[in-house]
């Protein structure tokens, strides 16, 4: 073989090598986020069975971030968001109701309290608004079933029929982690014993403590079990702060449900995340 068939054939193996290589490279930079979240929940256990015993007893819409196609929702408008981000306060002084006629869903008193407006996660360098959401309605095999939406924008959605901040009762807030600002990006990051503080309307902050990190598997399961799932987002007894995303990153798969209590009084919020 002479020198010049030698040259290019040995440009061809350097060139296919090189081109592998970039390959797997970028290969890797797509999946990195996602075998990340999976890396530090390896420890976390996919949860089968429900702790939460609800007080009162109402009906509660599922969890965000369904799969379902959006031409399939019915009965409720999309959720839309006001430019500011402003939450309107929920009343209180009567029962709050959302449902369609044919299907009720959950009556009963909001309790008293204040309305969370703001979300400091130090731990993973987390500050967002807060910003009420409802549900609306979509067909899962058939059945008419209400299903919790998500801010589309990077805002943490507080589900307007949960507790409000310094109450007991279960709190909810849901974001997404992949889309729309991914606010709940990091959150597989946080571990037992982060801290979490919530700024109310009043101009007070309340902070909670993280005493659960759950995984749920939820894509491609049965109604009865999605339904068993959102167990966690109904009201409870004690006072409790509940925020739920997708996992892993780029992914439906899972339900990740991060539990809080509160730890300390509420406090002016000028010290909040000091130094950034």
């Amino acid at each position: 073989m002479d020198k010049k068939r030698l040259r290019f054939v040995n440009l061809l193996a350097w060139g296919g090598a090189g081109l592998l290589l970039a390959g797997i490279a970028l290969g890797y930079l797509g999946l990195a986020p996602q075998l990340d979240a999976l890396f530090h929940t390896s420890d976390v256990a996919p949860v089968t069975t429900v702790v939460v015993t609800p007080t009162p007893e109402v009906i509660v819409p599922l969890l965000p971030f369904q799969e379902e196609a959006p031409s399939r929702q019915i009965g409720v408008p999309e959720v839309t968001l006001a430019p500011e981000m402003t939450p309107r306060p929920t009343p209180t002084d009567v029962p709050f109701t959302q449902s369609e006629e044919t299907t009720p869903v959950a009556t009963y008193t909001l309790p008293e309290g204040v309305v969370p407006v703001r979300l400091f996660i130090p731990d993973i360098d987390l500050e967002a608004p807060i910003v009420p959401i409802r549900w609306k309605y979509i067909e899962i095999a058939g059945v008419k079933q209400p299903i919790w939406d998500v801010p589309n924008q990077r805002a943490a959605g507080w589900h307007e029929t949960s507790a409000k901040i310094g109450v007991p009762g279960n709190t909810v807030l849901n974001g997404h982690n992949t889309s729309n600002g991914e606010v709940f990006r990091y959150l597989y990051k946080l571990n037992v014993g982060a801290t979490i503080m919530v700024e109310a309307d009043n101009g007070a902050t309340y902070t909670y403590t993280v005493t659960e990190r759950l995984i749920l598997p939820e894509a491609g399961r049965s109604l009865e079990v999605r339904i068993q799932n959102a167990q966690y987002i109904l009201p409870t007894a004690d006072e409790r702060l509940t925020l739920v995303t997708c996992h892993p990153y780029n992914s439906l798969a899972n339900r990740l449900l991060i539990i809080a209590h509160p730890v300390a009084l509420p406090t002016a919020p000028s010290a909040l995340m000091e130094g950034d």
